[in-house]
């Protein structure tokens, strides 16, 4: 039976969706979909994005405590680092980028470096010419997310490591996005110290507060997902029932996944008024390799088609 977890007032505060960016100062910094050299596998398990209090649950059945999937994914896996510096070397349709090192991602999946790694940008680089997207696969989607990072005109010291942090943290959630959805949004990127964790908003507002466990991708990949609409569409609520989401392209989309995995973590998919689960990145600790980070995005895709966005 399926059972609607508890959520205090408390907790959801923590990572509201409905507050607006407040802009810190005149200077604006273009973000891109560049990605960091990193792998997609969960190497910073950092805190939760939510604190909610329970344990992990057993598959089928949200956990006792409000947490989605944090009890382990099935679907980890192997997969590439996602490597490279997007659109550094490569063009925006295709042409050769490189040299020697790490070769630059393209627009349009460009070839990457004569030796060494290619990069993932917006649609990912590859190495000798193959086409290749965020952890060495072909970018099925054409995902145009851009975001504006409010500085200020002369960032302290702690102001400059949060943009540095915030901006690879973007970067990298963005190449995923893009490389796995067709959304496109444009975003106002900000770094608020009184707000406790982050928060996105459909207005295309996203705030990082002075948490530095915060500005992560897997915080940002969960904010860019209430700025397209997950828990913030008008009509939401109306999907809602029994602590599960009922839209048929969603329930398509998890078994799919599910298809692929020996042992799936639920085979519904939950929500409550904010979120979803599995694969809503509602903690960190969720991402246990770059399969969580694809189906994320693919989730957020079918649950919008379900809301008519």
């Amino acid at each position: 039976m399926s059972r609607r977890p508890f959520i205090s007032l408390t907790s959801l505060t923590l990572l509201s969706a409905a507050c607006s960016s407040g802009m810190s100062g005149p200077m604006l910094e273009l973000g891109g979909a560049m990605a960091e050299d990193a792998a997609g596998s969960s190497a910073r398990a950092g805190g939760s994005q939510i604190s909610l209090s329970g344990s992990s649950g057993s598959a089928g059945a949200p956990p006792s405590g409000g947490r989605s999937n944090d009890g382990g994914s099935a679907n980890s896996g192997a997969f590439g680092a996602l490597g490279g510096a997007g659109a550094v070397s490569g063009s925006v349709n295709g042409g050769t980028g490189g040299g020697l090192g790490t070769g630059g991602g393209s627009a349009k999946g460009g070839a990457g470096g004569s030796t060494g790694t290619g990069g993932a940008g917006a649609k990912g680089g590859a190495v000798g010419g193959e086409s290749a997207g965020a952890g060495g696969s072909t970018c099925p989607g054409a995902g145009h997310i851009t975001y504006t990072l409010a500085k200020s005109a002369s960032p302290t010291a702690t102001e400059q490591t949060a943009y540095d942090k915030i901006k690879a943290a973007m970067d990298k959630a963005i190449s995923y996005y893009d490389c796995y959805t067709n959304i496109t949004k444009s975003l106002k990127v900000s770094y608020v110290p009184s707000v406790e964790t982050a928060d996105g908003n459909s207005n295309g507002s996203l705030r990082f507060g002075m948490n530095t466990t915060y500005m992560d991708y897997r915080t940002a990949m969960h904010e860019i997902g209430h700025t397209v609409g997950i828990g913030q569409a008008s009509n939401w609520g109306t999907f809602l029932s029994g602590g599960l989401f009922t839209g048929s392209h969603a329930a398509a989309q998890l078994k799919a996944i599910n298809a692929k995995l020996s042992t799936p973590l639920y085979t519904d998919v939950h929500a409550d008024t904010q979120h979803f689960w599995p694969y809503g990145i509602n903690q960190q600790s969720e991402v246990k390799g770059e399969a969580d980070l694809i189906a994320h995005c693919q989730m957020v895709v079918a649950i919008r088609q379900d809301l008519g966005l």
